[in-house]
């Protein structure tokens, strides 16, 4: 079943990143991190893609990426970036230290290659993310200074959590997810029809 993970805080990026930055580590995080054969490659709509054709591959992600998912997003001024608030988050810290090492550093692996022309690969990290892991409660900082990341844990985990109900916070912020997604929904047919009176016929 896994396990959820809340997160506070951000990391900053100095100089901010540029559009094309932006654009393309905002589809990065949307997509699904299978094995397309290119560890960079990311789909044109990254919620429409389905995977069809790609068999084992859609469940194995490529040689150097930590899982299916990257749960880091940059913030629309490119002056941040912080956890995209999705739930069973895993590999927070091996997550950054590739997007540091591969897209936004001087050097950066990305930099070697004609596809990323637009990138300054000039950036440097700097912050703190804490995590609460809610099946055991442990605390931890994953800080970066100056493109170095590491985690540093507070609250060691304590098993006796693992029997107890959610906390209020933890409580909240599930129905505040349930209320957004509820929102999302789209309405069925007949919950969209609406009856429309005809005029009145003239005697």
């Amino acid at each position: 079943m896994g396990f959820s993970t809340d997160f506070v805080g951000h990391i900053d990026i100095e100089p901010p990143l540029n559009d094309a930055e932006i654009g393309y580590l905002g589809a990065f995080a949307r997509s699904r991190r299978y094995d397309r054969g290119d560890p960079y490659e990311v789909p044109g709509n990254p919620r429409a893609e389905t995977g069809e054709g790609a068999g084992d591959r859609y469940n194995r992600p490529p040689d150097g990426q930590p899982n299916l998912w990257c749960d880091w997003e940059v913030c629309w001024d490119g002056c941040c970036i912080t956890w995209s608030g999705k739930e069973k988050s895993y590999s927070m810290e091996p997550w950054l230290r590739y997007v540091i090492d591969h897209f936004l550093k001087e050097g950066a692996h990305a930099s070697r290659d004609p596809r990323f022309e637009d990138f300054t690969f000039d950036h440097v990290l700097s912050g703190t993310l804490v995590g609460c892991r809610r099946d055991n409660k442990e605390l931890f900082a994953i800080r970066v200074d100056a493109n170095e990341v590491t985690r540093e844990v507070i609250t060691p985990a304590d098993p006796q959590y693992l029997d107890f109900p959610p906390l209020a916070y933890e409580a909240e912020i599930d129905r505040q997810d349930e209320d957004m997604r509820r929102r999302r929904r789209r309405p069925l047919p007949e919950e969209e029809s609406k009856v429309v009176p005809l005029a009145s016929r003239r005697v």
